[in-house]
């Protein structure tokens, strides 16, 4: 099989998981909801969500911030914050086309804007891909550490995964300065933790008495749950594959919560995610003229 064809295979793959774990979550979803119930307790967690979306913006603010110094050590010009941001939000927003990729090409078009050639931004492209890869395994990893409500065997192996994979990220990239790369992974680590302290901050407000291990357990499911769904080809921005994973991390774990909670929240933090990046991708219209004049 030649790589055109292993290359189609896994971007079908991606898009079939999805769509069988979107189908499959608002499925679930109809068993424990009607429309009015599911609406009725949007409107009871009207403060939560409007604090979540406060906090989604701030991680990816952080986030992209941690991109722009990856690209800033490629760029043959003084790269500014405000041009990072306007083409990383400008072509961030097409994750969610079919494929999973074309925010990657679009930056890659864009790359003499920025003065960085096609192999550095195709190289810089990677070392963003692995560094938040890095970010994802050692945040969850944190969280897991923090719970006591996670067997201690997989506390060791996410453990020995972290250590490994620390390991790895200082032998890639030889010429990528070192303390560069620690802090372009520790801004990674903060914005990525953000996003599972919103999904455990959501679940938070509708359980009774969640103690903060589990919080902590919450919050490292999802972390993980994003992580699969940001490595699946074919998977747009990961939807549907990142709302089973978690479902199926969780029936592992055995997670002592209600299922219509869980189904409620990933269903909330997909909503509010997608909101997120279209303010932040409608940012880049204000931004457009002054971004020009640099």
């Amino acid at each position: 099989m030649d790589r055109d064809k292993i290359k189609n295979f896994l971007y079908l793959f991606g898009k079939v998981i999805g769509f069988l774990g979107l189908a499959y979550v608002i499925y679930k979803i109809t068993q424990e909801y009607t429309i009015e119930s599911f609406f009725s307790k949007i409107k009871e967690l009207k403060l939560v969500i409007f604090y979540s979306l406060i906090l989604n913006l701030i991680s990816s603010f952080i986030g992209i911030y941690g991109w722009h110094k990856i690209m800033k050590n490629y760029s043959k010009i003084d790269l500014s914050f405000i041009t990072s941001f306007y083409y990383y939000a400008k072509t961030d927003i097409s994750k969610y086309l079919p494929g999973n990729i074309f925010h990657l090409l679009s930056r890659q078009v864009l790359a003499s804007k920025i003065g960085i050639s096609q192999k550095d931004m195709a190289k810089g492209a990677l070392l963003h891909t692995i560094m938040l890869l890095v970010a994802t395994v050692l945040s969850s990893t944190i969280f897991v550490l923090l719970s006591s409500d996670v067997h201690s065997y997989i506390k060791y192996i996410m453990l020995l995964s972290s250590v490994l994979i620390i390991g790895i990220m200082f032998f890639i990239y030889p010429k990528f300065n070192n303390l560069l790369k620690v802090e372009c992974n520790l801004i990674f680590l903060i914005s990525i933790a953000m996003h599972g302290v919103i999904f455990a901050l959501i679940i938070y407000y509708q359980v009774d008495n969640m103690s903060l291990s589990l919080y902590f357990k919450v919050a490292s499911i999802y972390i993980l749950s994003w992580l699969i769904g940001f490595v699946t080809p074919g998977a747009s921005g990961g939807l549907g594959v990142r709302e089973a994973a978690f479902l199926a991390i969780a029936k592992f774990v055995n997670l002592n919560i209600q299922m219509d909670v869980i189904l409620f929240s990933i269903l909330l933090i997909r909503f509010i995610n997608i909101i997120g990046d279209i303010l932040v991708f409608l940012l880049t219209l204000f931004i457009k003229r002054r971004v020009k004049d640099i």
